[in-house]
């Protein structure tokens, strides 16, 4: 069975796939967001309040050797959180808010482009750099602000931009599992305006904490995943090479050259298990 230089196909959404790419399936049991907002008001006061909620979904992964992972690249990745999530404020004298986060989600800003490849550590550990990330979802907000008045805001996540962030964790392959688990911060600012009046700031912070799990692939040199080796195969090699495709960088290094085309080349020649 081969277990060297492997790197996952990761496919831009429009590039015609070559491959599946190896989907590590996110664990809602051990991932989680956990979220707190702060309705800061200056002089006049402030409160803050946090809930949580495990989150479903996936992310994509390359990694350079199975036995001993030394490269990843952190491909497209999509994470949902579960539940909705409620806030409840007392920011003020004889003031009340309280809102409800729904459909929130944080996911790749930039579907199609992998990171660029981090080096694994004596402890497994990893860091993927600059990772440009997406952060979705409504908060319904509803206030009684003492004598500015009361109303109905919607915030729309979306709105506020891409964030650009480092997401440190640690990669292990055990029982022919592959597990990345990782982490990153979640921020982010906007002005409160009740009745055209900006009162305050609504801060958001938090922790997007995440474990996925795939097994290793069976054939590596296998593109198609028909459990043929054949010249389908070796077409799809040369296509993900001459675009540069995570599929063709077979030693996940972020080039695309002779040593990924001699990778290759043994692995098709050492045939399936």
């Amino acid at each position: 069975m081969y277990r060297d230089l492997f790197a996952v196909c990761v496919v831009a959404a429009a590039t015609p796939a070559l491959a599946s790419p190896l989907d590590l399936v996110i664990d809602p049991t051990q991932s989680s967001v956990d979220l707190t907002i702060e309705i800061d008001l200056g002089t006049l006061g402030g409160d803050t309040d946090s809930d949580s909620s495990s989150v479903s979904g996936s992310i994509q992964l390359a990694l350079d050797d199975f036995d001993a992972p030394s490269r990843a690249i952190l491909g497209d990745f999509d994470a949902q959180l579960d539940d909705d999530l409620q806030f409840d404020w007392v920011p003020a004298f004889l003031s009340t808010a309280d809102a409800t986060l729904t459909d929130a989600a944080v996911s790749d800003a930039i579907p199609g482009t992998p990171s660029a490849p981090a080096g694994i550590g004596a402890m497994n550990e990893v860091s993927f750099v600059g990772v440009p990330v997406s952060i979705t979802g409504i908060l319904d907000v509803s206030y009684n602000i003492f004598l500015f008045g009361s109303g109905m805001e919607v915030v729309d996540f979306s709105t506020l931009g891409d964030v650009v962030t480092d997401i440190t964790g640690t990669v292990v392959v055990s029982g022919g599992i592959v597990t990345l688990s990782g982490s990153f911060p979640i921020e982010s600012s906007q002005p409160l305006i009740v009745d055209g009046n900006e009162l305050g700031t609504v801060i958001v912070t938090g922790t997007a904490t995440l474990v996925a799990r795939a097994p290793v692939p069976e054939c590596r040199a296998d593109l198609t995943n028909d459990g043929e080796l054949d010249f389908f195969d070796v077409s799809a090699f040369l296509q993900g090479l001459s675009s540069n495709d995570l599929c063709s960088d077979y030693n996940a290094d972020g080039a695309w050259d002779f040593f990924d085309v001699s990778a290759f080349l043994s692995d098709l020649g050492a045939g399936c298990p």
